[in-house]
């Protein structure tokens, strides 16, 4: 932020491949919201695809429904930061990244993931790859003061798996697989495996993923041999609950395949196009195929900051570097983009992080 407080350093989004960090205005909150200074901000998948291939979700040429905003925009949308000014001043809070416009059919029911306008903040709106974001007051998560900037950025990926294990039934005594061990999928890991689960297999073709995934519990196996080792788990039925969380083309069959007669398929990772599945199975088998997108803020993430304040869930060996705003290009972005080691990415939007001190962890698996 500069001498008199009216411009700060963002990362905005102006095409694929083209991330500038650039001076904005801070911006203003209006009634009822909160100027936040942003601790951490997460590098999510999401972020990726809108840097390698977009736009994506990012407006381009209109303006959102609910912002009004287009590119350039800020991205970043896992968030963790301390609020600066307005209610709840002091506190450090998660703030509210998902929504709707409060008054459609989807909005009045709680389900504003399916609002026809929806805007997710660091898509649609300007997010926290930024010295400071405003949000809704009313809508912040309180995190308590103890809690780790580190750790507190983890809450939205954390709320989003347990958004898509809400689509399951309860997982004690369960046999469960998750394909794609990524950030999502080890967060699932350990969410079925502290909620009862009695096996739980991560598919992931990257060694480093599947050792990680052993680190809490869980098997581990490359995709081609997921079928045997289902079966060996399972007593030759296939998963109660399978959770598709690699986003990779061509990967549901195999996954819908992991599954029992009668089990539970839940996709969660995305990518833009279509996808063939096996008919027969899945209709004469009865299997039960959901999507899961998004989460509510006051069940999912309020749920996320509780199990990381209790130290239900591991996350710091998912934090694979923490890096200073003006480097979220060459050692966020790319990085991301060419080494599949890497978990999780946080940046630190500060004005020591923007002059180069943040630091290249630690003790995550590079």
């Amino acid at each position: 932020m500069d001498a008199n407080g009216t411009s700060m350093r963002a990362a905005r989004w102006h095409a694929a491949l083209d991330v500038r960090v650039e001076d904005v205005p801070v911006p203003r909150p209006g009634p009822g919201d909160v100027l936040i200074r942003v601790e951490r901000a997460g590098i999510c998948g999401t972020d990726l695809e809108e840097y390698v291939a977009g736009p994506v979700s990012i407006p381009v040429g209109w303006p959102h429904p609910i912002s009004g905003r287009q590119a350039p925009l800020i991205l970043g949308h896992e968030l963790v930061g301390t609020v600066e000014a307005g209610p709840m001043a002091g506190a450090r809070v998660v703030p509210n990244v998902v929504v709707g416009c409060g008054r459609c059919w989807w909005c009045v029911r709680r389900q504003e993931m399916l609002c026809p306008k929806l805007g997710v903040r660091g898509l649609n709106d300007d997010g926290g790859f930024a010295e400071f974001i405003v949000a809704e007051a009313d809508t912040c998560v309180p995190v308590p003061e103890y809690v780790d900037p580190d750790v507190a950025a983890f809450a939205e990926p954390v709320s989003v798996a347990i958004h898509a294990l809400s689509k399951a039934e309860p997982l004690a005594g369960r046999v469960v697989a998750v394909n794609g061990a990524g950030v999502i999928g080890q967060l699932v890991v350990q969410l079925a495996l502290a909620g009862g689960a009695v096996a739980v297999l991560a598919v992931d073709p990257v060694r480093v993923r599947r050792e990680l995934a052993r680190h809490w519990g869980a098997q581990a196996c490359p995709p081609d041999e997921a079928p045997e080792r289902m079966a060996a788990l399972s007593g030759g039925r296939g998963a109660d609950v399978v959770l598709e969380c690699s986003g990779v083309r061509g990967a549901l069959a195999s996954t819908i395949e992991l599954s029992r007669p009668g089990g539970t398929v839940v996709v969660v990772g995305i990518h833009a196009g279509t996808e063939q599945i096996p008919l027969l199975p899945l209709v004469l088998e009865e299997r039960h195929l959901v999507g899961s997108a998004g989460h509510l803020w006051d069940v999912d993430v309020a749920s996320a900051v509780a199990l990381l304040s209790r130290g239900t869930l591991d996350v710091l060996p998912l934090r694979s570097a923490v890096v200073p705003l003006a480097k979220v290009v060459t050692d966020g972005f790319e990085r991301l983009r060419t080494d599949k080691d890497v978990f999780k990415i946080l940046v630190d939007p500060s004005p020591e992080g923007v002059d180069g001190a943040g630091d290249d962890q630690r003790d995550g698996h590079q």
